[in-house]
């Protein structure tokens, strides 16, 4: 995705939008969580920012800080939705006839802000699973995708 920021921008955003797509749909799989076939982006998102406790109203209110935590939240949200949106109006997508107008710079922007946002999710998904808080029936497998009790989770299959 790197090389193509400055040779195809529109594809590199187009890269960067299923990135986070791709992961949104991982962590729901493996979280046993459904979502629609037709979900955009934003509906993934927003069911994984539900499952993970991202969402901004998850965040106690009289934490320190916690008002810093919950605008860094809701600009998440607000950079996937433009991440989105930014792909489905100038990349690749939806049979483009014309040349896009994108620059190197919006495609470095939107990859920078992928990686913030994937690793992030990483972060905070495998965090929730060491704490046996991921899926709705106990503490999923990162990568087998079997639900297991988080009382009869072991390391190995953390």
């Amino acid at each position: 995705m790197e090389r193509g920021v400055e040779i195809d921008p529109p594809a590199a955003i187009g890269s960067c939008k299923e990135l986070i797509e791709t992961l949104c749909k991982l962590i729901l799989d493996h979280s046993q969580t459904e979502y629609k076939k037709s979900d955009d982006l934003p509906a993934l998102y927003k069911k994984v920012s539900v499952l993970l406790s991202l969402n901004a109203e998850a965040v106690d209110g009289d934490t320190r800080g916690s008002q810093s935590s919950q605008l860094i939240l809701r600009a998440m949200t607000t950079t996937i939705q433009g991440i989105s949106e930014l792909r489905n109006q100038l990349g690749l997508g939806h049979g483009r006839t014309t040349r896009s107008n994108l620059h190197p710079r919006h495609a470095r922007l939107a990859l920078n802000s992928t990686v913030t946002v994937t690793e992030f999710l990483l972060d905070t998904w495998h965090a929730r699973i060491a704490a046996g808080k991921s899926g709705r029936d106990g503490v999923i497998a990162p990568w087998c995708g079997s639900a297991v009790p988080p009382e009869e989770a072991s390391a190995g299959q953390l």
